[in-house]
């Protein structure tokens, strides 16, 4: 899934938006996360509602971050769609849903603009909140 790279983070919709829109905070992580050789997980669901929120505007932008050699576009596995179900009522939106399973699986984090998405999720510790 991540070619050898350990996963360290999962990006969420508002991670990779505020990345499209210049964010310093996601870049740096994303940086020091590659500097370990380490993955950056972007669930499929959150690019496309990211693209959505952007209104593909900075499509290039979204390209670079798709081939950055840190991040991995992950899809949802159909097997898993029951847990996806109990995850969507818990964090209120598909997106994530995606990302919260992810992180669950990976042992990892979501990065966010808003944890509140998440706080019904292990309690709300899966989440890394954007700081700018």
């Amino acid at each position: 899934m991540t070619q050898g790279r350990d996963a360290k983070l999962v990006l969420d919709t508002s991670a990779i938006t505020a990345w499209v829109r210049g964010s310093v905070a996601v870049g740096e992580t994303l940086a020091e996360i590659n500097d370990e050789n380490g993955a950056v997980i972007i669930p499929l669901w959150c690019l496309i509602e990211a693209g959505h929120n952007t209104a593909m505007i900075e499509r290039e932008r979204l390209e670079l971050l798709i081939a950055h050699p840190a991040t991995f576009l992950i899809t949802d596995d159909a097997e898993d769609w029951e847990a996806l179900v109990a995850l969507r009522a818990l964090t209120g939106r598909p997106d994530c849903a995606s990302a919260a399973m992810l992180a669950l699986d990976l042992g990892v984090d979501v990065m966010t603009s808003d944890p509140r998405w998440y706080k019904g999720v292990a309690d709300g510790r899966i989440v890394l909140r954007i700081e700018e």
